[in-house]
């Protein structure tokens, strides 16, 4: 996000907004802003979700420890509201060879940067590289907001 812009992020609105933004940052003058958001008296589902898709194609080996690294900031507010932390071992063509929620269930952002870090293995099939995918999520909760910064983000895959 130092660049000011959002390159290198596939960004899917599902009813909510994604941009770069220096109102906050960790270390650096930007950060990605990924929002989710039901007004108080109801509205369609919220789930905005950004990637970077099919990393190190070619290069990227199967069965092998991947490091991905961000840092995390931001609030939730109203019932329903969660962050989702993805990473994809993906096969060539479509699919996926392996599926793993971060974590092993929701983050919550809060007023505070905090730095998530995780070692997990790739699938037996990495032919279409590996994908991280950022999700914050409100459903169809009324008066849920998401509003997460991301900063810091690093993908690294032997």
């Amino acid at each position: 996000f130092e660049d000011g812009d959002t390159s290198g992020w596939e960004f899917f609105p599902n009813d909510g907004t994604f941009a770069a933004t220096m109102a906050q940052a960790n270390g650096g003058l930007w950060s990605g802003n990924l929002v989710a958001s039901v007004p108080g008296g109801g509205g369609p589902p919220s789930f905005p979700l950004i990637k970077q898709a099919n990393i190190g194609i070619g290069t990227v080996q199967p069965n092998s420890t991947a490091t991905i690294s961000f840092d995390l900031f931001g609030s939730v507010a109203g019932a329903g509201g969660v962050f989702f932390a993805e990473f994809f071992s993906e096969i060539s063509g479509g699919g996926t060879s392996s599926t793993v929620i971060l974590g092993g269930g929701p983050l919550f952002p809060d007023g505070t940067w905090t730095n998530y870090t995780y070692q997990t293995p790739t699938g037996n099939d990495v032919s279409g590289g590996v994908t991280l995918q950022l999700k914050a999520d409100c459903g169809a909760n009324p008066g849920c907001t998401v509003d997460a910064y991301i900063d810091n983000v690093s993908v690294t895959v032997p």
